[in-house]
């Protein structure tokens, strides 16, 4: 089933709920979930020049937009219906809804659980100078009210980042959606797949972000986790002036909208106005409610991967291959199948690149690292090149894998998309699936691995 022609497909929500219900239907996971005849187009790619090759990338991502006039057709049950169709009607002890966060993915992967999200991206189509971002936060200003206004149940996170979206940026406008409310569909499914005294987690990803506020459930934000601080994209620096001159643009700092208060992050951030409608549906229902919660996108990686070290160990199984995985470039069933510890990052960026060398350094017993890298196309302030991403490697004695990428085309190699799991298979063929983690054991595992990293699960 198709996702409705409003949202997203290379998002977070919609790219980790495929790769999730691959794992829990025990599938493979190729080409992203796509088609054979996407792979091949997207594999040749890789002979066209870097410029061809970046605005293939970008009227691509333009040919999802829809126009500012069709957000009154953006229907939440309809993107709820399409969550609930790819994981299928089997009875689960747990279900988790909120934040995106890959490494929470995985742990639902190793529990047996879905994930049902409450954010999604609609991108809006224009042309525009990606540095115009007083523009940017005016469109659409009054469909965007119009649709709040038909649908009570949605906030919108209107989101800019000049840097790492540069390239998407001129061709459409990123509308988060957040849900404020359960739709009809996710509670028809908790009702189905739940069986009484079933949990369900929320996953709380607790980072902020300033924005301007430009209605009761409508923010404006300004840039978004990546190589930047928050504070950079507001206040500028010389890491934000050399990117832009770099990019010849016309300015060497950004004049966003004046910031008037800090927000859940729009792509990675929780938005609190659900939890009530939560505690209200299982209190009636006889559910029990969980929490986890995220500091930071990155901070559940290393927490996830401990749980699966400790699980593996628990299990007898030799724990020597760590895949570190950046954003919608994730494999859960694949790690699962292998016997492989996941460690999952937000983007190829400096930040991601530091808890790799981090863990690294913490852990010991490693011999095999696999690194996929998604591309963003853009030589960002504050990207790791694929050399950084090797040199942290061999600084701590192993030589990794840089799965389907071509280091002299990076970061605008989009053919490692279609190729990195087909890398992967071929390095270490997928065998049987271990026995389901407990929803006891993995509360228990994260709450010894999690208070070092700001990751805490509780009851409710």
């Amino acid at each position: 089933m198709s996702a409705p022609s409003f949202v997203a497909e290379f998002d977070s929500a919609t790219g980790l709920v495929r790769a999730l219900a691959a794992a829990l239907a025990r599938e493979p996971y190729l080409r992203l979930g796509r088609s054979r005849l996407t792979e091949a187009a997207v594999r040749a790619s890789r002979a066209l020049p870097e410029p061809a090759r970046t605005a293939v990338f970008a009227r691509s991502g333009a040919a999802e937009g829809i126009k500012p006039k069709a957000l009154s057709t953006v229907r939440p049950e309809r993107f709820s219906r399409w969550v609930t169709t790819q994981y299928g009607g089997h009875r689960r002890p747990a279900v988790a809804i909120g934040s995106s966060n890959g490494a929470v993915m995985h742990l639902c992967a190793a529990m047996g659980i879905p994930w049902l999200p409450q954010t999604f991206l609609v991108p809006v189509r224009r042309r525009a100078d990606p540095d115009d971002c007083v523009g940017d936060a005016a469109l659409a200003a009054a469909e965007s009210e119009a649709l709040l206004s038909a649908q009570p149940m949605l906030a919108i996170h209107q989101m800019h980042d000049p840097n790492q979206d540069r390239l998407m940026v001129r061709h459409i406008a990123y509308f988060r959606m957040k849900l404020c409310a359960l739709t009809a569909e996710y509670r028809r499914y908790l009702t189905h797949v739940l069986p009484p005294g079933g949990t369900i987690l929320i996953v709380d990803g607790g980072v902020r972000w300033p924005v301007t506020r430009r209605g009761p459930r409508h923010v404006y934000q300004q840039g978004a986790v990546g190589g930047l601080t928050p504070e950079e994209y507001v206040d500028g620096s010389d890491r934000v002036r050399a990117f832009l001159a770099e990019q010849h643009a016309k300015t060497r700092e950004w004049r966003f909208p004046p910031v008037d208060e800090w927000a859940p992050e729009a792509e990675w951030g929780y938005e609190p106005a659900l939890t009530a409608d939560i505690h209200a549906f299982a209190e009636h229902y006889g559910y029990r409610v969980a929490r986890l919660t995220v500091d930071s996108p990155d901070a559940a990686g290393p927490v996830v991967a401990d749980v699966y070290r400790e699980w593996y160990a628990a299990m007898g199984q030799p724990v020597t291959r760590l895949l570190a995985e950046t954003f919608v470039c994730a494999e859960p069933g694949w790690a699962l199948a292998t016997g492989t510890v996941p460690l999952w990052l937000t983007f190829a960026t400096e930040p991601a690149l530091d808890v790799l060398s981090k863990y690294l350094g913490d852990s010991e017993g490693f011999t095999d690292l696999l690194i996929t890298l998604f591309p963003h196309g853009v030589r960002s302030a504050g990207y790791a090149s694929v050399q950084r991403w090797c040199h942290a490697a061999l600084d701590h004695g192993i030589a990794p894998t840089i799965a389907g990428v071509d280091a002299d085309k990076w970061p605008a190699d989009f053919a490692a998309l279609a190729t990195y799991a087909g890398e992967l298979n071929r390095r270490v063929p997928a065998g049987e699936y271990p026995p389901r983690l407990s929803l006891a054991d993995a509360a228990a595992a994260v709450s010894r691995h999690g208070r070092a990293h700001g990751v805490e699960w509780r009851w409710e």
